[in-house]
């Protein structure tokens, strides 16, 4: 389908609700509105409504890659230097695991994600495939090998299920769209991105002052100018903005839905 290009508006109507101060390396927001960021010193979650702080570490496995929080109950924690996936309750406790699963991912992956059946998906640089494995670390499903099915990707840099689909981006190539058998469905030839949003037909991403989203079937890219110019990476749920600047990350709303 050929691209309609691209619309560049004004910043949408945004009223700074909050501004959080986070020394972070990675921050996610769950569906329920509570923040979570990582440092040095673990994760902390955060939950506006009743201004409450939480904290999780555990030295053992080294530093948190990657957070997960898109089963509020459910918050999946990736250790990468120790290969190890923890997976934490809504207080941030660590669930006791299955007898049955090790806690070590296959591979030495680098990207990671939770799964909507209950497990996660991993890819696997080794054999250049995506697996997803069951709770318990029991294979459910996998992908043919990429240099099979996608020879133009190298590593993928991030991958996140939604709407029953599984997508992964790769900078150079662009970003390959699974169903959550493995098979591969199709590529959003969108080259550049690395962590991003999917809600509906959108891919959403954040540049240093810009909200972009794309509507990967009308072929469409609007462009938002936000009220800041040093955004380091950013999240959108419903009418609300989360951006990382510096040392805080700021929550604003919208007027109304965004999208």
């Amino acid at each position: 389908m050929a691209g309609q290009g691209t619309l560049a508006q004004s910043s949408p109507a945004l009223t700074l609700v909050e501004s959080i101060a986070a020394n972070s390396d990675f921050f996610t927001v769950d569906p329920l509105g509570n923040l979570y960021w990582t440092n040095r010193e673990g994760l902390t979650k955060y939950e506006p409504a009743s201004k409450t702080y939480l904290h999780y570490s555990n030295p053992r496995f080294g530093q948190i890659h990657l957070v997960d929080a898109s089963d509020p109950l459910n918050v999946m924690v990736y250790h990468r230097d120790f290969m190890h996936i923890v997976w934490l309750d809504r207080n941030l406790a660590e669930k006791e695991a299955p007898h049955s699963a090790a806690g070590i991912l296959p591979g030495f992956p680098g990207v990671v994600c939770s799964s909507a059946l209950g497990g996660f998906w991993v890819f696997v640089p080794q054999d250049m495939r995506l697996q997803q494995y069951s709770q318990d670390f029991r294979l459910q499903a996998q992908s043919l090998p990429f240099f099979e099915i996608l020879p133009a990707f190298g590593e993928p840099a991030f991958i996140t299920e939604a709407n029953a689909r599984l997508y992964v981006s790769e900078p150079n190539a662009g970003i390959a769209v699974f169903d959550t058998f493995g098979n591969f469905l199709f590529i959003i030839e969108k080259k550049g991105i690395e962590r991003f949003q999917v809600q509906g037909n959108h891919v959403v991403w954040f540049s240093e002052k810009e909200l972009i989203n794309f509507d990967f079937v009308l072929q469409e890219e609007t462009l938002f100018l936000l009220p800041e110019t040093k955004i380091r990476s950013g999240l959108v749920s419903g009418s609300k903005i989360w951006v990382h600047t510096g040392n805080d990350i700021r929550i604003y709303q919208a007027a109304g839905r965004l999208f």
